[in-house]
Parts: structure tokens; C-alpha cells; sequence
């Protein structure tokens, strides 16, 4: 039976044929398109290639089959199989689809004022980092990657923010998947900055918050750029908030290789279906970067990998999304000397950073019945390896002593070996954990449409590593105001804030009306109660209103105009290196005895340590204000907004002055015969009591920056007899810098040729006060050919005018501090004093300095084009046309002589 069951289904089978069927995919112009999805009988899937071909072997019969792409109408047929054939198939384009291609940042019109990035737009552009990106903001230019220095973000501000004005890009809160990048224990900070050309100082970042160049962009599917003003949800922030959402479901293998002057990048990724309700997607991703073509001593690196899984379930009968993320984050800066200097096998700087992070996002659906719609829960916690190591050769010129006690008072110190190599870290090891709760729900009531919101958001930082590590025997630096700290020894900070926030639409005729007004309510815990704001709540209102003007119609088209206007406050807590700064030690030689005999080498040290920490320090806190107008006009779409920002009380270092005084011993009274186990005995020796002020620095509320400025942008539709969009977009930036604390300087004039002895400290009303102002223009025409899977863009952008002014300092003092702490008012008199006339700043006759550069004008290409159905390759010429109009500098004409060279690339992206 077995037997003859087998042979009838063989018989059977050898009866069935096959033919051989080829289809050629064009359009209404009979254009072949490629990378149209065939799907055959809902199981097997392939796509045309370049010449809109595609071949199949089909058994004969009735066969299903559907063909699809991005910017064109499904179409299904049915076709009966019985011979061999071609056929042609015709798709009609989807014109609304096709507008949809947007290459550059899109405007949202909503409440708030934000830029949205999709994939497609960050295709062409080709970033490397997340640092392009900003070039797609109105205002934003394009620029030569810098990835071997910190990439600092900016918003509403142009590039030329002075020392001391950091708070705006530390106000910056980023988020990845909805989870928070806290950077609040970051804590790096070289204990040389002045190694090798003050190398550690391009990277610090703890000042400035999230290093963009750290952010990769080839697992990104959209990001949102919110410069207005957010719902009470989001805080801890002042400046604005960046929303980042990655990719998830099911991808084919994505690889991608970047090439250009600068950096070599690799990615791969992939995304998993593994059963229908979850989804699993996984990448790699490397970066190495120099500083330029030719000059490998300064060397960037990247590396990240990333599992991302989204399952969705049921509980109770109701959805229950749970996405889970698995990160791993490197980065490497490496400096080295030059090869010629013939330290170039010693000296280096090296800090790299690790970070692992898990995160879980909980999204349930309650029932419609229920006041509140759904549940938000989610969790992160993310563990840093940081670590700053350097080498250094130090070499003294002559017998050096150094400081080695950590107690205040007289102590004796040390000779150092006249060479040696100084090996000292900076390791830190900060864990930050969020959770953040959130639930939602929608109800009308009278007439209006409520969406509200509230929750809770608990943020936690601690830094568990070693601190700063050197042998005090071996320092860096013999004049070091420092002394090893392990970080775990500060205490963490937590910050835990409630918001609730109600979104109200109303429509009255062809009038519509939404209001969304939100309070959040934060507070700094695990402070201790000597500091001031342990004892402070932070309330945050954020107020948002728009008015829909009824359409009116304009030559049969509607004409639509939206109004929208803004108001929030925001605070922005300081972080744990502003509130737990290092104690600062000043070690005065009160005798310094050098024998030829070791055995009578003495050197005696007074020692002050000094807290630099500010207990008076608060929250920094920015209003903001604006109002934006929407006009949409058949396809045609423009925006203009006008902002105004002011934040009164930035962080800044600050130098204090406290009145120390030492013991100077004359050395040449100094009898060995009368030598103790501890020393020289110095009952005998005369000495002098000498006073210094000595400074400090101390971090205050004392930075103001003011913004106000105008962006704007228009888009045309996507002409379709040129398949070609044009957008025109910039912005006006004017920031004012200054402080509003007074400021503390002691002049650097000698008393009797001793440095530093000058007796008094003035007190200043102000410091230097900056102005910086800018138009930027960009004007973008890109072109996209579905049928070809060709995009190509030109853009023309520049500035109309850049103008940065540098006004007139205060140079005289309004009072004095005096060697016994006393505090006088200068006066007129004091000007023709032997020693207070000094305290007279010398201002600069030229003041107010100004640089007022005119227009500048660059042209940028990119072109991507698919050759294959599997690749695709891009290509980008930064400049290829560059011209800058002669400035003046202080009404002097300055030529250009070195202007900005062509920056150019190519990249390879395979889809598997």
C-alpha cells in the first residue's frame, strides 16, 4: 500500500509543470521602477531590480499576486498560469505619498514648536553623528564634522557662547525611547587641564551635558526637536528636549559604510519577527575619527550595540505593550604628542567611557469606562566605566618641594625627584536610575475636549568610582590645589517631581480653540540641610494656546492660519560636580631647607583647605516666550515664529578671595647642630607673619543669557513635473551674555617683587559683557525620482550677517577688600593712591570690541541613488562653493586669506 501510494505521487508530481513568468513594472510615463515589493500568493515576497524586472517559476494555476512601494497604489491582480509569459503592470503614483518625502526637518504645527526629523531626511544627509542633525533646524548650517573635541548642543543660539555660559546646553534633556540620558553624576575632569595644549579642556562635558558626537544615528527612526515650550511632563531642563525613537519590528539586514576626510563609520542591524505579538531588533555600530586627514595624534572612537525588544500582550483582556531595551555605549578619545617631539613615546592623554543601560517601558490600555485611558511605567537604570588616564614627564629645573598633608596647619613637606613620570587617572563610575509614571485619559465635558495627563518622575544619581588617582610623591604638577578624592565618598542626588497637565479643544462654527495648561512640581532630594536648596520645591506652569482661524478659500484651494502662543518656566537642578566640588588646598613654604645631605633637607608648610562648595546654590531657572504663526495654502506651508527666552541665574565659576596668613623663616638662621628627629629646631629662627588674599573659585547663580529671535520656514509642495521641493528656512539669533554678581579681582601687580602680595581685592560691578547676533539662510531643492529611487538635493546657505560685540567692562572698582577683611568704598582719592590706583582695570581704548561679518554664501550636494535592489550609494560635497564678504573689526577691513575648504564623503547602505 505504502508502495503504490508513493508511485501515484510521483506520477502525479511528474505531471505538474512549471512556466517560467516575467513582469516588468512601470509606471503611467513607462518608467521602470525598481524596489517594488512583489508579493506572490501572500507567502513569497521579492522585489524589481533597476530595470523593473522581476522572474518567477510558478506551477501552473491561479496565482495571487500584489506589487507595492512607497510612493505609488498597491495594485493586486490574478492571473491564471499556463504557459510561459511576460506581462507589463502600470502603478499609478500616489501623489500624497510622494509629498510625504520630506528631506529636511518638518515644522510640526501643533502646540508646540518643534522640528521633526524622519529616517529619509537623515539618509540624505549622511551624519555621522548626531551633531549633523542640527543642521536641518531653521538657522542651522552645515559644518566639518569636529569629532575629535565635544560636540555641545545648541538651540535658539548661535556657535560664539563665551566661558561661563554653559548652562543652556546643560539645560538640553535628551531622551532615547522614551527613557531620560541623565548625566548628572558625570564627574570627568582631568586634574591637569593644561596637558599637551590643554587637551583635557576640549573634552570636558560636565558642564555641558550630552556629548552629541556619543549618539549615533543609523539605528534612529524619527527625532523630535523641541525648542518651545514642552507639557509639564518633561523637566528638569531649561533650554529645550530631543526625542529620539529607534527603530523597531522587522528589517532586512541593514549594513551601512560611511567614508570621508575625517571618519570611517560601519553599521549593521537587523530586525527580528519572532512571533507575531514580538518583535526583536538588534545592531552594531563603530566609529574611528581623526582631527584631520593628516594628523593622527587626536583620535575619536565610537561603539555601540543595542537589543531592542517589543512584545505586545494581554492582561485582563487588555493590551499590554512592553518594550525592553539592552544598550552598550564606548567612546575613546586618544591625544599623543607629535612623532617629531622626542616625547611623544611618554606623554599622551587617553579618556574613554562605558556605559550599559537597560531600560523597560510598560504601555497598558484600561478600559473605555475608566477615567484615565492608559498607563505608562517606565524604568531605566544605566552604569558608567569612565576613566581619564594620563602620562606625563615631568622634569624640574631645580630642587623642588612638595605638599603632601591633607589637614589644615603647619606640616612638613617633601623633595621631589628632580624627573619622573607622572601617571594620574580620573575614574568615575556613575549610575544613574529613572522611573517615571504616566497616566492619560480623554473625556468631553460641556462641550470641550479634554486630554489630561499626570504623573510621576523620579530620577537617581551617584558616582561610585575612585576619583582622582595619583601618587602625591609623583604629581603632574608640583603647584596642584588638589589632593585625591574618591567620588563614592559624595552622596547621591535624587530629584522627584509630580505634573498633571489638561489639554482642552473647543470649536465654535469654523472657529477652533485648544488650550493645554500643565504645573510640574520638583524637588532636589538627598541634599544635606546645611545646603539652601534642600529646603526648596520648584513649581513649573507651562501655558499653550492656539487659534485655528476659520479656512477661507483662495482660488478654489483653502487657505488655513493658525496663532499660537507660549509661556513656561523651567528649572534646571544642579548637578552632583556643581554641588560637590573638590576642597581646594593652598600650601604656602614657610622655610624651605636645601642641603647636599639628604638627612638635612627640610621644608615647612603652612596648609588651608578651602570647601568650594556653594551652599547657597539653587536651580537655574529660564522663562520662555513665544509666539508662532502657521500659514497652509494648498501643499504650500509656512511658518514664523518670534521667542523670547531669559535665564537669570546660570551657573558659573566665580573666583572668591579668602585672607590667609604663613610664617616666613630666614633660612640662613638655620643651625644643623640643632637638628631633632623632626626637623630643624626653629624656636631660634625669626620669621615674619606675611597675608595674602587667596582666591578660590566657587560655582554661583551668577550667569544671565538672553535670547530672542525669529525662525522662520517655508515649503513648497512636491512639483511633480520635476518631482522637486523647494524649502526655505533660517532663523535670527540675538543672545546677550553677562553676569549679575559682583566680581572679585586682585590686580597682578608685585609688592616688593613678591608675586601675587598685592594688598587689596576689588569689587566689580560687572564683567564682560557679550552680544551676538546672526541671520542664517538655507535654501534647499531636492528632487526625488521614485521611479529611479533617485534623490538629489542642492542647498544654498550662509549668513546674511554674523555680528559679535564685546562691550565696555566697568574699570573701576565700587569698593576694595583690605588685608583684614574689611570692606571699604573706593573714592576718587583712592585713584591717585601708591597701591590702589592699580585696581583700576585696564579697558581696551577700542572697547566696545565688534567683529560685524557680512554675507557668506556656500553651495552643499547630495545625491543618493539606489543601483541595486539591495544597494544604495550617497554621496555629499560640502562648500563646493564657498564665499565670504570681507568683515570689519572694529571698522577695520579684514580679507579672508584662509577660507573653508570642500568637505566631501560617500557611503555604501545594503539591504538584505
Amino acid at each position: 500500500m505504502f508502495v503504490g501510494t508513493f508511485c501515484c505521487f510521483v506520477a502525479v508530481n511528474a505531471q505538474e509543470k512549471n512556466y517560467k513568468l516575467n513582469i516588468q513594472v512601470i509606471d503611467k510615463d513607462s518608467i521602470a521602477l525598481q524596489n517594488v515589493n512583489v508579493l506572490i500568493d501572500n507567502t513569497s515576497k521579492t522585489s524589481t531590480d533597476q530595470n523593473g524586472n522581476v522572474s518567477f517559476e510558478l506551477a501552473e494555476g491561479q496565482h495571487v499576486f500584489n506589487f507595492s512601494h512607497d510612493t505609488y497604489f498597491t495594485k493586486e491582480i490574478n492571473s491564471f498560469i499556463e504557459n510561459n509569459q511576460s506581462i507589463i503592470i502600470v502603478l499609478d503614483t500616489n501623489d500624497i505619498a510622494l509629498q510625504e518625502v520630506i528631506l529636511t526637518a518638518r515644522e510640526d504645527k501643533g502646540l508646540t514648536t518643534k522640528s521633526i526629523i524622519n529616517r529619509k531626511a537623515m539618509e540624505h544627509l549622511q551624519p555621522s553623528s548626531f551633531s549633523d542633525l542640527m543642521e536641518l533646524l531653521p538657522g542651522g548650517l552645515s559644518k566639518t564634522p569636529n569629532l575629535t573635541s565635544t560636540n555641545r548642543p545648541l538651540l535658539r543660539e548661535n556657535s560664539g557662547v563665551p566661558t561661563g555660559y554653559a548652562t543652556s546646553s546643560l539645560g538640553i534633556q535628551f531622551m532615547i525611547d522614551d527613557n531620560i540620558l541623565n548625566t548628572n553624576s558625570d564627574m570627568q575632569r582631568s586634574i591637569n587641564q593644561g596637558q599637551m595644549g590643554y587637551a583635557p579642556t576640549a573634552h570636558n562635558k560636565i558642564t555641558t551635558g550630552i556629548d552629541m558626537r556619543s549618539i549615533s544615528t543609523n539605528d534612529i527612526e524619527s527625532v523630535e526637536i523641541v525648542r518651545g515650550i514642552p507639557s509639564a511632563e518633561y523637566g528638569d531642563l531649561t533650554t529645550g528636549l530631543i526625542k529620539i525613537e529607534r527603530k523597531l519590528g522587522k528589517t532586512p539586514i541593514q549594513a551601512r559604510l560611511k567614508v570621508d576626510g575625517f571618519s570611517k563609520q560601519y553599521y549593521i542591524g537587523k530586525g527580528f519577527k519572532v512571533k507575531d505579538n514580538w518583535s526583536l531588533n538588534t545592531s552594531f555600530d563603530f566609529l574611528n575619527a581623526q582631527s584631520s586627514p593628516s594628523d593622527d595624534t587626536q583620535n575619536y572612537q565610537r561603539i555601540s550595540a543595542s537589543i531592542r525588544s517589543d512584545v505586545k500582550l494581554k492582561l485582563f483582556n487588555h493590551p499590554l505593550r512592553w518594550k525592553t531595551n539592552l544598550d552598550f555605549a564606548g567612546s575613546l578619545d586618544n591625544v599623543k604628542l607629535d612623532p617629531d617631539n622626542a616625547l611623544a613615546g611618554i606623554d599622551s592623554y587617553k579618556s574613554y567611557s562605558r556605559r550599559v543601560s537597560v531600560a523597560n517601558n510598560f504601555i497598558y490600555v484600561l478600559p473605555k469606562e475608566y477615567f484615565f485611558n492608559d498607563v505608562t511605567f517606565n524604568t531605566s537604570i544605566q552604569q558608567g566605566l569612565d576613566r581619564i588616564e594620563q602620562t606625563q614627564f615631568v622634569q624640574y629645573a631645580g630642587p623642588t618641594t612638595l605638599p603632601i598633608s591633607t589637614k589644615e596647619g603647619e606640616n612638613v613637606g617633601v623633595f621631589a625627584k628632580s624627573s619622573f613620570i607622572s601617571n594620574y587617572m580620573t575614574d568615575g563610575k556613575p549610575l544613574d536610575m529613572n522611573a517615571r509614571f504616566r497616566t492619560s485619559g480623554k473625556r468631553k465635558w460641556f462641550g470641550l475636549s479634554h486630554a489630561y495627563e499626570a504623573g510621576l518622575d523620579w530620577r537617581y544619581s551617584k558616582n561610585n568610582g575612585r576619583g582622582d588617582v595619583y601618587d602625591v610623591l609623583q604629581p603632574p604638577s608640583a603647584s596642584m590645589t588638589t589632593r585625591p578624592r574618591a567620588f563614592k565618598d559624595i552622596p547621591a542626588t535624587q530629584n522627584l517631581a509630580a505634573f498633571l497637565g489638561d489639554r482642552l479643544d473647543y470649536k465654535l462654527n469654523n472657529h477652533s480653540f485648544t488650550l493645554y495648561a500643565g504645573l510640574r512640581v520638583s524637588k532636589l532630594l538627598g541634599v544635606d540641610k546645611s545646603y539652601k536648596i534642600s529646603d526648596q520645591i520648584f513649581a513649573e506652569p507651562r501655558v499653550n494656546f492656539q487659534y485655528g482661524l476659520p479656512q477661507f478659500m483662495v482660488a478654489g484651494k483653502p487657505f488655513q492660519v493658525d496663532v499660537t502662543m507660549g509661556y513656561g518656566q523651567f528649572y534646571k537642578q544642579p548637578t552632583t560636580y556643581y554641588l560637590y566640588p573638590n576642597v581646594q588646598f593652598r600650601d604656602y613654604v614657610q622655610l624651605n631647607y636645601y642641603h647636599n645631605d639628604e638627612q638635612y633637607r627640610y621644608v615647612s608648610y603652612m596648609t588651608y583647605v578651602q570647601p568650594q562648595a556653594n551652599k547657597e546654590l539653587t536651580a537655574a531657572k529660564n522663562i520662555k516666550k513665544e509666539i508662532r504663526v502657521d500659514f497652509t495654502y494648498n501643499d504650500h506651508n509656512f511658518f514664523v515664529s518670534y521667542y523670547n527666552e531669559e535665564m537669570k541665574n546660570g551657573f558659573r565659576s566665580v573666583n572668591q578671595y579668602n585672607i590667609n596668613s604663613y610664617k616666613k623663616y630666614d633660612a640662613a638662621q638655620v643651625d644643623i647642630n640643632n637638628w631633632t628627629t623632626n626637623g630643624p629646631d626653629l624656636s631660634n629662627v625669626s620669621y615674619t607673619i606675611i597675608k595674602e588674599h587667596a582666591a578660590y573659585a566657587k560655582t554661583e547663580n551668577g550667569s544671565v543669557t538672553k535670547k530672542q529671535g525669529i525662525e522662520f520656514q517655508y515649503r513648497t509642495p512636491r512639483f511633480k513635473s520635476i518631482n522637486t521641493r523647494f524649502t526655505l528656512s533660517g532663523a535670527w539669533f540675538e543672545t546677550k551674555y553677562y553676569n549679575n554678581i559682583p566680581v572679585y579681582e586682585k590686580p597682578s601687580v608685585s609688592v616688593g617683587g613678591i608675586p601675587g602680595s598685592f594688598p587689596y581685592v576689588g569689587v566689580y560691578e560687572n564683567d564682560d559683557t557679550y552680544k551676538n547676533s546672526n541671520l542664517n539662510y538655507n535654501l534647499m531643492m531636492d528632487t526625488y525620482v521614485p521611479s529611479l529611487d533617485l534623490t538629489f538635493s542642492a542647498s544654498v546657505q550662509g549668513s546674511v550677517f554674523n555680528h559679535n560685540m564685546r562691550e565696555k567692562i566697568v574699570a573701576t572698582p565700587t569698593s576694595y577688600i583690605d588685608l583684614n577683611g574689611q570692606t571699604h568704598a573706593y573714592t576718587i582719592a583712592d585713584e591717585s593712591d601708591l597701591y590702589k590706583q592699580w585696581l583700576i582695570r585696564g579697558v581696551a581704548t577700542s572697547n566696545p570690541l565688534s567683529r560685524k561679518a557680512s554675507y557668506t554664501v556656500n553651495v552643499n550636494l547630495k545625491v543618493t541613488k539606489s543601483i541595486y535592489k539591495t544597494l544604495r550609494a550617497s554621496m555629499f560635497v560640502t562648500r563646493i562653493f564657498n564665499y565670504e564678504n570681507p568683515y570689519y573689526y572694529n571698522n577695520v577691513k579684514v580679507e579672508l586669506q584662509n577660507k573653508p575648504t570642500p568637505y566631501f564623503g560617500m557611503e555604501l547602505n545594503y539591504n538584505f
